[in-house]
């Protein structure tokens, strides 16, 4: 998987280079861009990434074998599970 990260603190110029980013990624026929994920910062300022690929590249699905259908994360190994105690009554 290839990434192309957009990274600043100024917020304002991250979002005008990515509005003309985005349209020049979308039009090139060679590539295919995701969504673009923003992610947070503390420090404010702009963090997005996209994952690139090459438009004639098969794509890949990928399902976990080892959760069961249904659940989100399959939980931890039997081994690593606590009991939950009840809470005490009240008073």
């Amino acid at each position: 998987m290839v990434q192309l990260r957009l990274m600043t603190d100024d917020n304002e110029r991250g979002e005008d280079v990515l509005a003309v980013l985005l349209p020049l990624l979308n039009a090139c026929t060679a590539l295919r861009a995701s969504e673009p994920t923003r992610l947070s910062h503390r420090g404010g300022g702009l963090r997005v990434v996209l994952d690139v690929q090459l438009a004639g590249a098969p794509t890949v699905t990928v399902e976990r074998s080892d959760v069961p259908p249904g659940s989100p994360r399959g939980g931890p190994p039997a081994a690593r599970r606590r009991a939950r105690r009840a809470l005490p009554p009240a008073s």
